[in-house]
């Protein structure tokens, strides 16, 4: 602990997130003590007997504000969550939610930019994109060995030319080693 306490904290998070490019590191510490805090908040709130009071009224205004950071801190995390999916670049310092929600956009988004470079490379708009969020259509323009894909399934050895389906990790690791390059999904 720091010895700042969890306003303050607060603040230096919302500071640091609106001047990064990828989100800020938070600590589970600090949201641990965030939600604490917030609770003790609250529980002041429920139990004073003076609402007109100063204590009352900067019990409510704080946690009012607090809670507003916090939402801000995430909303704009949520935008670079968004931005980073879109133009498939990794990013960190995520918590565990917003892991799955990285997760969960960028494979839609792979199959759409697949699809949209199809489209301009074959100049061609009247194909529809088919989508397959489990698996990755590929060629493979190197050989390959036998390879054990993330479901623990040996497949292979490929020569040049093989088609394969495979889920998206294997096929992005393939593709960052330059065996395999990603067939569009298309139908018409």
């Amino acid at each position: 602990m720091s010895g700042k306490s969890v306003y303050e904290e607060t603040v230096d998070v919302w500071l640091s997130e609106r001047s990064s490019r990828e989100p800020a590191p938070i600590s589970d510490d600090w949201l641990k003590r965030l939600r604490g805090y917030a609770e003790e908040l609250r529980i002041r709130i429920k139990l004073a007997t003076d609402r007109s009071s100063i204590h009352f009224k900067l019990c409510e205004k704080e946690l009012d504000v607090l809670t507003t950071l916090v939402s801000n801190i995430f909303q704009l995390r949520l935008e670079k969550i968004v931005l980073a999916a879109m133009r498939g670049e990794s990013i960190g310092n995520l918590i565990p939610a917003e892991k799955r929600l990285y997760e969960s956009l960028t494979k839609p988004l792979t199959i759409y930019r697949e699809y949209i470079q199809y489209c301009i490379d074959s100049l061609d708009f009247s194909k529809q994109m088919v989508e397959s969020i489990d698996s990755v259509i590929v060629v493979f323009v190197k050989e390959a060995p036998a390879i054990v894909d993330s479901d623990g399934i040996t497949r292979g050895p490929f020569p040049v030319g093989s088609i394969a389906s495979l889920d998206h990790k294997t096929a992005e690791l393939l593709e960052r080693g330059g065996f395999v390059r990603r067939l569009p999904l298309i139908r018409g």
